[in-house]
């Protein structure tokens, strides 16, 4: 074996170990060199410290051996007429240890011998990174491999959800199997696991990860508690390990844009109006129609009838599922004539890749982050709008001053698609301006002294 330095940084540990002392521990710990190299390097406490310091600087971890677990490995027995797996786990309400066995009878010498290394090898690790018989009692799939686990809650909600959400789910579940990669899980790696400091250590590394905002940090946090409690459900866990971790408060999701002013209205449509039609109707139907961005992305040309001034919104397009109808003001109507309508089929704004400013009719519907990359590039920079104005800002704007107008709040919280007057309400008031119906009220006595 060749000969092969590993620096330490520890003061008092061994200042460097010989892959001659590997091996030897190898042979005495009965490990299979083979194994996932995290599994390893969890055996051995000098090796594990110094990768523990080097994951600290990456800000990374791996998983090692929960050092609740006592086992004795697992060891073929060969003679007499059965042969099997046996291997033992103190059970950690009596504190005695049980002894297990996998039998291993079938197929010749060579395929028997050939079974029992794969099944002691997958004990051994399964072992190593917490799994234990006594979980099956309360999770009786906790063996299963954790992206196995993955899947199987993946095929489920696909049943279940509708495209949009789906594809919400699909990123989460991106962005944790990676992670879990990353930071030493391998195939065998089990849900048992996954523990509450793994937990607290995965939102840490989200949290660092790209600036995430505190809503996008509690939508991970309220994915991770729905996936967990789905584990705890099927068996694949014993507890949800998310659970404890608290949401961000929410004072600190507040919506950090503003509604536009007369000027900066103006300035939006005039500039539009000269360079970008499509774009133009798609910011009124924002305003107006109180449309959000993907609604509008999955418009067809069938769905707006402008001589009924009304425009359909499918249930698949709908945030909510359900189906509902939109009133076009007099005033849009009128300025969305410009829009080509004449192919019913085709998508209102359509998908042209490579053609930024490009939202005619298309086959496919554009990505509506196209929308908001246009904003941000082009409409922000022309109209000379900061940061607390953006798309969303439209519709902001438009249900502040259609409160403004007096519009039954009924009909407002319609036409936004609300589930309840009360999300409706706390537009009212948002208007920098004071409320001339207010200015008049006079609620105090008749005789107040300063009234005289």
């Amino acid at each position: 074996m060749p000969q092969c330095q590993i620096e330490s940084s520890r003061p008092k540990a061994l200042k460097s170990l010989k892959m001659t002392d590997l091996r030897d521990f190898l042979i005495r710990t009965g490990t299979n060199p083979d194994q996932n190299i995290t599994t390893f390097f969890s055996l051995h406490p000098v090796l594990f410290d110094i990768l523990q310091e080097g994951c600290k600087e990456k800000k990374i971890m791996f998983f090692r051996a929960r050092p609740h677990v006592d086992f004795k490995p697992p060891k073929f027995h060969q003679a007499g007429p059965e042969w099997y797996v046996y291997y033992s786990v103190r059970n950690p309400d009596t504190g005695r240890f049980c002894r297990y066995r996998v039998k291993v009878n079938r197929g010749s010498v060579k395929e028997r011998r050939e079974a029992a290394r794969q099944i002691m090898e997958s004990l051994q690790e399964k072992l190593l990174i917490g799994w234990t018989p006594f979980s099956e009692k309360s999770a009786p799939l906790s063996g299963t491999p954790a992206f196995t686990a993955l899947d199987a809650f993946y095929r489920v909600k696909a049943k279940e959800l509708r495209k949009q959400s789906l594809n919400s789910y699909r990123s989460f579940l991106r962005i944790f199997r990676q992670w879990l990669a990353d930071n030493g899980a391998s195939e065998a790696t089990t849900m048992a696991s996954f523990d509450e400091s793994s937990a607290r250590a995965y939102m840490d590394y989200l949290e660092d990860k790209d600036a995430v905002s505190p809503r996008s940090y509690n939508n991970y946090l309220s994915f991770m508690n729905s996936l967990f409690t789905w584990m705890v459900e099927k068996g694949y866990a014993g507890a949800n390990p998310f659970q404890k971790i608290k949401r961000k408060p929410a004072r600190l999701m507040t919506k950090r844009r503003r509604t536009l002013t007369d000027e900066e209205l103006e300035a939006l449509l005039e500039f539009l109006g000269r360079e970008n039609v499509q774009f133009r109707a798609v910011c009124l139907l924002c305003m107006c129609c109180f449309l959000r961005p993907k609604e509008i992305s999955l418009l067809r040309c069938s769905d707006v009838d402008l001589s009924r001034q009304v425009i359909h919104v499918s249930a698949e397009a709908a945030k909510n599922g359900n189906e509902s109808y939109r009133t076009i003001p007099s005033v849009v109507a009128r300025m969305l004539r410009p829009l080509d309508l004449s192919s019913p089929a085709l998508y209102l704004f359509g998908r042209h890749d490579g053609e930024a400013g490009n939202f005619s009719p298309g086959v496919q519907p554009v990505d509506n982050k196209k929308f908001s990359d246009y904003w941000k590039k082009t409409v922000r920079q022309a109209c000379g709008f900061g940061t607390d104005l953006q798309l969303y800002s439209l519709k902001d704007t438009g249900i502040t001053r259609m409160l403004g107008e007096k519009v039954p709040i009924s009909f407002v919280q319609q036409q936004a698609d609300h589930h309840s007057v009360a999300m409706t309400a706390v537009y009212v008031g948002k208007s920098p301006s004071a409320t001339d119906a207010l200015k008049k009220a006079d609620i105090l006595p008749k005789h107040t002294p300063s009234k005289k």
